[in-house]
């Protein structure tokens, strides 16, 4: 079983946002922080493995795009 590598303290502070605080402002704003909070809880080495993947899946997206039928260069 892995630690929870947030601090206990630091995720109250995220769910609960101090009034006038840069974290309401950008919740207010419209900022994902249950997001924050998911991505915070994992360790370093989780979050460069799920850094790695995306960028596989980002580079073997864009491989199909440029082997699709039709596919018409960019406007230069």
């Amino acid at each position: 079983m892995r630690q929870n590598t947030l601090d206990p303290e630091v995720e109250q502070r995220l769910r609960e946002p101090p009034p006038g605080s840069a974290i309401e402002a950008a919740r207010t704003f419209g900022i994902d922080l249950t997001l924050l909070i998911e991505r915070l809880r994992l360790t370093p080495d989780e979050r460069v493995r799920r850094l790695q993947q995306a960028m596989i899946t980002v580079a073997q997206i864009r491989g199909a795009a440029h082997r699709a039928p039709g596919r018409h260069p960019p406007d230069q």
